[in-house]
């Protein structure tokens, strides 16, 4: 294994108090203010406008999704913070030479502000948000050219996301995937290779998926 793929929100770090009070200031400008939800762990995954669409329904317009980045980019790390062993996690696997990258439906720039607010910049070869090429997540796209940058074979590499659009990105490039259980999990039919309970489980995952191949 020479590369590691990771989705960022629900996958590296925990985003979903900032998330929620970004929210929370958009529908308030909106004078949407009862349309909160009470939870919004579970609504997150496939990026803003699909978030908006499952608090609004209906109601969703496209020129909310400019409102909610004013006010996410404003304060995108209040509450946001690195799952629990997934510093130590990326440290181990950096010093096995292993190549690490994010390919995340985020905004580029808004991801990388965000990982070097966390200390978590360096940790990675490159980062790949939603607006970096013409497609993203579930689109294979991302993940094939994040590969071509690491000159990286699919078959040296693996996905690791939290929902359904990670795993299908990452099997649409021919690599294998796995399911990050601890982040906002959201999986339809699609089916992973591995399954990860703990971040910790990183540290075994390469040589699981060359016994896989």
């Amino acid at each position: 294994m020479k590369a590691f793929l990771f989705d960022l929100d629900g996958t590296l770090i925990d985003s979903a108090g900032d998330i929620a009070l970004a929210l929370k200031k958009t529908l308030k400008e909106l004078g949407m203010e009862d349309r909160m939800p009470s939870d919004v762990r579970n609504l997150i995954g496939g990026g803003v406008k699909a978030l908006l669409e499952r608090v609004l329904g209906e109601d969703f317009r496209e020129e909310y999704v400019s409102v909610f980045r004013k006010h996410y980019i404003s304060e995108p790390v209040v509450y946001t913070k690195p799952y629990d062993g997934i510093k130590q996690a990326l440290s181990k696997l950096r010093s096995e030479g292993i190549s690490l990258a994010v390919v995340t439906n985020k905004l580029e720039d808004l991801s990388v502000e965000i990982l070097r607010r966390l200390d978590m910049l360096d940790y990675f070869d490159v980062v790949v948000g939603g607006n970096t090429f013409s497609e993203k997540k579930p689109s294979p796209l991302p993940v094939i050219k994040t590969l071509e940058f690491l000159k990286v074979e699919p078959e040296e590499a693996v996905m690791v996301g939290d929902t359904e659009a990670d795993i299908l990105a990452g099997k649409g490039a021919g690599i294998k995937t796995a399911l990050a259980k601890w982040g906002y999990v959201k999986m339809g039919s699609a089916e992973p290779d591995f399954f990860l309970e703990k971040p910790y489980e990183l540290l075994n995952l390469a040589s699981r998926v060359s016994d896989a191949l």
